[in-house]
């Protein structure tokens, strides 16, 4: 048999298209290798230090060995490579003229220890201009915008303290009085003394006074003599001493936290868990992106600190329906109003790179704002009530804020209604709860701002001012006519709401000085409030007029107020106060009378005066006396209101 022969035919493993494919991997890879190294040939930092050194070799300066420049603070989580072009601030010596290789202003920190990130924000491990100026925060914090450098202070100095009310002014002009700077040259000069610029950062000395007129008293030529430093009034060492605190190489960042403490931000905001609940949480404001910002109401640029501005200036334009008062008078105060918003972006540090103010604030709970009356009412009251407490009122929705300074109402208002209101709030209303939520005043905060507003009432006329004045008997009648009659009655007989005045066994009417105590102070508790508005020669001629009521044969001990009739009361209420504070006292334009809190801590004496003799530069009429709009009311009909407002809310807990 003859064998047929069979050819053997290799199979295709595809090994020829695997080498193909490895090959074209290998140039792409090769490409790859070879971009690298040239993305890094052309970069920007790369053309920026090399730019660096041939300004630095025309000039005669050191160049720049051409690399990244990194900062890496681990203990802050923090990589900076900002120096890769901003030179200077690594060390490279700055080129005058030229805004990038120019150097850093002097600051208390070194910036080549720091970097730029941890105050400026942006992105600091980008190596291109527009990654590391990126706005939108996405790897950090978002870059503070231009003219707001000092507002990065806020990342870790999150409790810089303000001063009360004018010291640090007073302050200053005290520094320059006695030529300090003879010896303390600010701005990193150099002196006899520490640099004063940045002294509050680093603490100073409490007895540096003592000390300095213990040198001044011992020196008797050189510098100490030349300067002639005399002695300051204890008065005068604090005003100083608040002027040092305050100098913390950031007199912007002050002057707009002060600002914002002033306009009453906390009122309605917490800032580092203290303050109210009425508006969002502010405190890391900073923090925010101007791509989450709805900019349809906004003219010009599309940026944070344009949209915080035009908020500052007219809120309700910017976002309708806004509750928020306008709290910048002008452009100036809408930026420096900005620029503590974008202070406001705290950095989680480690507390042993806490500065002193943070450390006292977050782990002390020691207070950012001092504890005066008149500091405590800007921090947390001037919101609402007006910078000096004129009151404010609210067109959409309709809200009034009392005008808590007015001379009526202090005249009328005692400490307690003062104190309950603060400590208690007006639950359901925009009154917080001070004395009892969290971030809100303590015991002796609360008893400051009592003593404050007290102070707020215009002072009286001496004894001896108003006893030497000259008496005009018939100007007194008609002082008594205006201001007594409405409540003791026209001739002094006494009503519902008041004991007679011309009882025989009245003895306050028999003393002078004791009926001008009465009128100039008022009885705590009860309709009798006092009347600080008249001059001593007015005050004179009342007493006189108190003193010729005719007798009358009734007992002034037996007279108790009388209870009033709430259904009568609920009438009058209707037709005279209704439209105006609600048909069952909820507020409208004017204080909600139905709420528990208020009922709590206005007693009778309040509200019946409050009624006769109404409250002078607002819309709450004098019932005491007829008008074109209203008739007079006699004492008893305004006890029967008084008795149909203690009906309009449950049985309310007494006064704390």
């Amino acid at each position: 048999m003859r064998t047929q022969e069979r050819s053997i035919i290799p199979a295709d493993l595809g090994v020829t298209r695997l080498l193909r494919i490895f090959a074209a991997l290998s140039v792409l890879l090769l490409v790859v290798l070879a971009i690298a190294p040239a993305r890094s040939h052309f970069s920007e930092w790369r053309a920026e230090q090399e730019r660096y050194n041939r300004l630095a070799h025309d000039k005669g300066l050191a160049p720049l060995p051409v690399a990244v420049q990194q900062i890496w603070k681990p203990e802050l989580e923090a990589v900076d490579r900002c120096g890769s072009c901003h030179v200077a601030t690594t060390g490279a010596a700055a080129i005058a003229g030229e805004a990038l290789y120019s150097a850093h202003p002097p600051i208390p920190h070194e910036p080549r220890e720091f970097g730029c990130v941890i105050c400026h924000g942006g992105q600091g491990r980008a190596t291109t201009a527009e990654a590391a100026h990126d706005r939108g925060g996405s790897d950090g914090m978002p870059l503070l915008e231009k003219g707001y450098s000092e507002a990065g202070c806020g990342s870790c100095h999150s409790h810089l303290r303000v001063a009360a009310p004018g010291l640090v002014e007073k302050g200053r002009a005290l520094v320059e009085q006695v030529k300090c700077a003879a010896c303390h040259p600010a701005g990193g000069g150099k002196g006899m003394g520490p640099d004063l610029s940045t002294i509050g950062l680093h603490g100073f000395r409490p007895d540096w006074h003592q000390h300095h007129v213990e040198r001044a008293g011992g020196a008797k030529d050189g510098m100490w003599a030349q300067i002639g430093f005399s002695p300051l009034a204890d008065e005068e060492v604090a005003q100083v001493n608040e002027y040092l605190h305050a100098q913390v190489g950031a007199p912007r960042l002050m002057a707009a936290k002060t600002l914002a403490y002033r306009r009453g931000c906390h009122g309605c905001h917490k800032i580092n868990g203290v303050g109210g609940d009425d508006g969002p949480d502010l405190s890391d404001e900073g923090r925010k992106r101007a791509a989450d910002q709805d900019f349809g109401r906004i003219a010009g640029d599309h940026t944070l600190g344009n949209w915080l501005r035009q908020h500052f200036l007219d809120p309700r334009k910017v976002s309708p329906g806004s509750v928020m008062p306008v709290l910048a008078a002008n452009k100036d105060e809408a930026d420096l109003l900005t620029l503590y918003m974008f202070s406001l972006r705290s950095r989680a540090i480690p507390e042993a790179f806490a500065p002193r103010d943070r450390v006292r604030g977050a782990r002390l709970g020691e207070r950012d704002f001092p504890s005066d009356g008149e500091s405590l009412f800007g921090v947390f009251c001037a919101a609402c009530h007006g910078e000096n407490g004129q009151g404010r009122k609210q067109a959409e929705p309709v809200y009034t804020f009392p005008a808590i300074e007015n001379p009526d109402f202090l005249a009328v208002a005692d400490d307690n209604l003062l104190r309950h209101t603060l400590l208690d709030g007006r639950p359901g209303r925009r009154m917080p709860a001070w004395g009892t939520k969290e971030g809100g005043l303590r015991p002796e905060e609360v008893d400051a701002l009592v003593g404050y507003l007290r102070s707020r009432e215009p002072p009286p006329p001496a004894w001896e001012t108003v006893n030497a004045a000259p008496v005009d008997l018939e100007k007194g009648k008609g002082l008594f006519a205006a201001n007594c009659a409405p409540c003791h009655g026209a001739a002094g007989e006494g009503s519902a709401v008041a004991p007679p005045l011309a009882a025989k066994d009245n003895p306050a009417t028999g003393d002078d000085n004791r009926i001008y105590g009465t009128v100039e102070n008022g009885i705590s508790g009860t309709a009798m409030g006092s009347f600080r508005r008249l001059d001593a020669p007015s005050v004179r001629s009342l007493i006189a007029a108190v003193r010729a009521l005719p007798k009358i044969d009734v007992p002034r001990a037996s007279w108790k107020r009388a209870a009033g009739d709430a259904g009568r009361g609920a009438i009058g209420f209707a037709k005279n106060c209704a439209r105006c504070h609600g048909d069952h006292g909820e507020g409208k334009q004017g204080p909600a009378l139905g709420n528990p809190a208020f009922l709590a801590a206005a007693n009778d004496g309040y509200l019946t005066a409050t009624v006769l003799r109404g409250r002078l530069g607002t819309e709450m009429p004098r019932f005491g006396e007829a008008a074109a709009d209203h008739a007079k009311l006699s004492p008893s009909e305004v006890a029967d209101i008084v008795a149909h407002l203690r009906t309009l809310a449950p049985a309310s807990p007494q006064p704390r």
